[in-house]
């Protein structure tokens, strides 16, 4: 078959990478020709740079691309790599190779096609990187489709890093927006859940980024997950909090949700309780002329806050007494006093052991932190005279979940002697 390619009129007196083109061609046998269709040469006009756009053998991008790509065949340092590191512990890419098993067939993956270095991989990558590698992951499972590429020929250095750059430049997505459409795809179940306790108002989204106002996803799930994991929990285990992942979806979560009743009174009010809780200490910080920051008003939104109160919600289940006292929080003082009260956990800490950049309890999600955190619901419930959260309960709740967590890790060491 006789190879074509098409210069538009505007560009049929320019000198054209034809010769490149062809090696090209010859190559990777580009799946439009082989079904009888020409490429028309393209134009950037921007970067005065020239291209074709096709589709070729996944097992081709697999084999031949070059995800090292530098600005010059003798570049000796990394300086400027022309693309972004490799992530495969995202989420986001995890999806992408599941795709590509999948037979996803890819597009828009930006390339040059260049032999002056390192020539058994011409393909030099510009823009698309993790798709190249969700490919490679697919060839070793045998999976093989086309995907389309962008190949430009012959650039300038200059060239080079105006492509480059523009094609690992984007506006940033976050992960809350992410969330937020990952669960829209699966349903409203948990939207639905939000607007019936209070948490959104009718008719209201998710927040696709951090808010002082409105839950995220993340958050919303992260109510579920440790208020069924609190509900669960043995008395012999630690107790301890999880987050949720962000930017696509949670294992924990996607399998729970195929088993809840989003009608069940308990969890209702416990979505109730919570949105209570955000709005009263919202009320409060905002209604107030010192200690007012937008940091205590969103104390209940603090990701440790969240899924340490739930968590105990959870537990509590089975004892009516410690519960009430969980859920009645939000009265357990009068405005111009906060009932998480922010301040006082922001000054919480446990001398000699927290370093001085640590700003007390609810503003790091490490797993200590997530336990720490319900460890001052535990002990509001279970032991305080005086229901209210302040800074010497704080203290107390830190040194006891720090003591119930070594004899913890001392019991299972002991058990594997």
């Amino acid at each position: 078959m006789e190879t074509k390619l098409i210069a538009p009129a505007d560009q049929s007196d320019r000198d054209l990478p034809i010769e490149l083109m062809q090696e090209f061609i010859n190559e990777f046998d580009p799946y439009e020709l082989r079904n009888g269709t020409a490429l028309v040469i393209c134009h950037d006009e921007k970067s005065d740079a020239h291209y074709l756009t096709c589709h070729v053998s996944g097992a081709d991008l697999a084999l031949k691309c070059d995800l090292e790509a530098t600005l010059d065949a003798d570049d000796d340092d990394d300086l400027y790599k022309l693309n972004r590191d490799i992530t495969e512990d995202k989420i986001a890419y995890r999806d992408m190779e599941n795709d590509a098993l999948g037979g996803r067939s890819f597009e828009d993956i930006v390339l040059e096609y260049d032999t002056s270095y390192r020539a058994d991989t011409p393909l030099k990558v510009y823009g698309g990187q993790h798709r190249i590698r969700a490919i490679f992951k697919a060839l070793e499972k045998g999976k093989i489709v086309p995907h389309g590429v962008r190949v430009y020929f012959g650039l300038s250095r200059e060239q080079k890093v105006e492509i480059a750059i523009v094609n690992n430049t984007s506006i940033a997505v976050s992960n809350d927006l992410l969330d937020r459409m990952r669960e829209q795809m699966t349903g409203s179940a948990l939207r639905n859940w939000c607007q019936r306790t209070g948490m959104l108002a009718v008719g209201e989204d998710f927040a696709d980024r951090r808010s002082g106002e409105i839950p995220t996803v993340r958050i919303a799930r992260t109510l579920i997950v440790n208020f069924f994991r609190g509900m669960n929990a043995s008395d012999t285990e630690l107790h301890q909090p999880v987050l949720c992942a962000s930017g696509g979806t949670d294992d924990t979560y996607e399998r729970l949700r195929t088993s809840i009743d989003w009608n069940n009174d308990k969890l209702h009010q416990m979505g109730h309780q919570f949105a209570r809780l955000h709005k009263i200490q919202r009320s409060a910080i905002i209604g107030r002329t010192s200690d007012n920051s937008a940091e205590f008003a969103r104390k209940a939104f603090s990701l440790s806050v969240v899924a340490g109160w739930s968590y105990a919600a959870g537990l509590f289940q089975s004892n009516t007494e410690y519960l009430d006292t969980l859920y009645s929080l939000p009265e357990s003082v009068s405005p111009p006093d906060d009932p998480l009260n922010a301040k006082a956990l922001s000054e919480a800490r446990l001398k000699g052991v927290d370093p001085d950049t640590y700003r007390g309890l609810g503003t790091r999600s490490s797993s200590k932190e997530l336990g720490r955190m319900l460890e001052v619901f535990i002990v509001l419930a279970t032991k305080a005279t005086r229901k209210q959260i302040n800074k010497q309960l704080a203290n107390a709740a830190i040194q006891s979940y720090e003591a119930k967590r070594a004899n913890y890790e001392a019991e299972k060491a002991l058990g594997r002697i």
